[in-house]
């Protein structure tokens, strides 16, 4: 196969709850973050201890073109996102699916042009995992 087949872009998708979509998802950022905290100690140059831990949301950000009303696609503006709350977002790169629930949206921009109206979005994905697991631990 040639790098041009291999180009995973064409399978770009975005899908919430019930499989309602924006068809023509442009750009998509999967973004995950996490903190390190590094501790000295006495007599000791540099770092002794390092903790990381999983930052309480990550985001993802997306941009699609809206579609005339009664083009194939579910969501042809903003309106039915700015109603939703809590809900499941799925995030399709080539043959990669990942599910993230609890989502939010932070922000929605609409931009318009002569040719085009242009959908860009920020969703906070929740990520806070407990410190311990179960039964071990402080807690």
């Amino acid at each position: 196969m040639g790098w041009l087949a291999g180009i995973t872009a064409e399978d770009l998708d975005i899908k919430f709850e019930a499989g309602v979509h924006f068809t023509a998802v442009q750009e998509m950022t999967e973004e995950f973050r996490q903190e390190v905290q590094y501790q000295g100690a006495f007599r000791h140059d540099g770092p002794v201890l390092r903790r990381k831990r999983r930052a309480d949301e990550g985001t993802i950000s997306f941009s699609v073109i809206l579609l005339k009303s009664g083009i194939s696609g579910e969501m042809n503006n903003e309106d039915r996102l700015k109603d939703m709350t809590d809900f499941n977002i799925t995030t399709i790169r080539g043959n990669t699916t990942h599910t993230y629930g609890g989502c939010n949206w932070n922000r929605i921009s609409v931009r318009s042009t002569l040719d085009q109206c242009t959908l860009d979005a920020d969703v906070s994905v929740p990520g806070y995992p407990a410190p311990f697991p179960q039964g071990v631990g402080a807690g």
